[in-house]
């Protein structure tokens, strides 16, 4: 399930439910520390990516205009993915949707992206302390 706290308010909200969850990191990029002393080269971990994240979830109505729409408003939101064991993924930016394309026989579909500005993985224990009353 995903959630989201709007930008000025207190609380998390379920905003809908997913049908995947992306990838929470991405390897750091490398930085070359060899000097010419070394017979190899030598590496230390630069940076690393906070990629933005891609939520595929039913298309309603509702879902759509009700739930999605108001966090795509240019604005900082916070987001909780929640998993079936307590853990959670939390990412804080800002969001797109847009309807996926359709086809005969199949489930019409959006997509949520979240431009991330931060994201870490969250214990139960602090999923517990975000969500208090309604995990």
């Amino acid at each position: 399930m995903l959630w989201g706290k709007k930008n000025g308010t207190n609380a998390y909200a379920e905003l809908v439910e997913i049908k995947d969850v992306p990838e929470s990191g991405a390897e750091p990029e490398t930085i070359e520390v060899t000097t010419l002393k070394m017979k190899k080269k030598a590496y230390i971990p630069g940076r690393q990516d906070s990629p933005s994240q891609s939520f595929t979830y039913n298309y309603t109505k509702v879902n759509y205009f009700t739930k999605v729409k108001p966090y795509c408003d240019g604005k900082v939101h916070e987001f909780l993915v929640v998993f079936p064991d307590g853990t959670s993924t939390y990412i804080k930016g800002k969001a797109t949707t847009y309807k996926n394309a359709v086809s005969l026989n199949s489930a019409i579909e959006a997509t949520l992206v979240i431009t991330t500005e931060d994201i870490e993985d969250k214990t139960e224990e602090q999923t517990t302390a975000l969500l208090p009353e309604q995990v």
